[in-house]
């Protein structure tokens, strides 16, 4: 959300070219960090560990971005969120996400899509961890059990009811 020139609100959506961006960071110690800068800003991420959960998540998020939108009253957007508990995933292990929103501000909100992270504990050959998926991504298969019982035994019974309608009588008038 960024005010316009006439004094109202629009809504913008901005999308960062990953191709065009420049990863900087470390992931020793308790306090993995990452910057991304890209040609109108820069991005960056704060990592905590929590030792007696077995866990790292995401602690902040800081932008600073130069982006013009329509009749915008202003072309750079900052905001920055540090105390979040995002993204947790517990250790040795990488979080991978179709979908994450974070708010940095009442009307700037940063959405990571496709994400694919490790914070901590990488292993030797420097690829991901095994994978934890956010729980949104998570299928529950229940509701999808329970509509395949409910559908089934609904055909059957219309099986039943159609085989019966049509037989024969089993006796004859004299």
């Amino acid at each position: 959300m960024y005010p316009t020139q006439g004094g109202g609100e629009a809504w913008g959506i901005s999308v960062l070219n990953p191709n065009k961006t420049k990863p900087q960071g470390r992931c020793e110690g308790a306090h993995p960090r990452l910057l991304l800068s890209f040609p109108s800003g820069q991005l960056s991420f704060g990592f905590e560990q929590d030792p007696r959960q077995g866990a790292v998540y995401l602690s902040s998020v800081a932008l600073e971005y130069n982006v013009s939108f329509p009749r915008a009253a202003q072309w750079t957007f900052s905001g920055q969120n540090s105390s979040l508990r995002a993204l947790q995933a517990p250790l040795g292990q990488s979080f991978s996400c179709r979908n994450a929103s974070v708010a940095l501000a009442p009307s700037l909100r940063l959405d990571l899509l496709g994400l694919k992270l490790q914070a901590a504990r990488l292993p030797p050959s420097g690829a991901f961890g095994p994978s934890f998926s956010c729980p949104s991504d998570q299928f529950n298969l229940l509701p999808v059990i329970i509509g395949l019982v409910a559908l089934g035994l609904l055909a059957l019974v219309l099986v039943t009811f159609c085989v019966v309608r049509r037989r024969p009588p089993s006796y004859q008038a004299l």
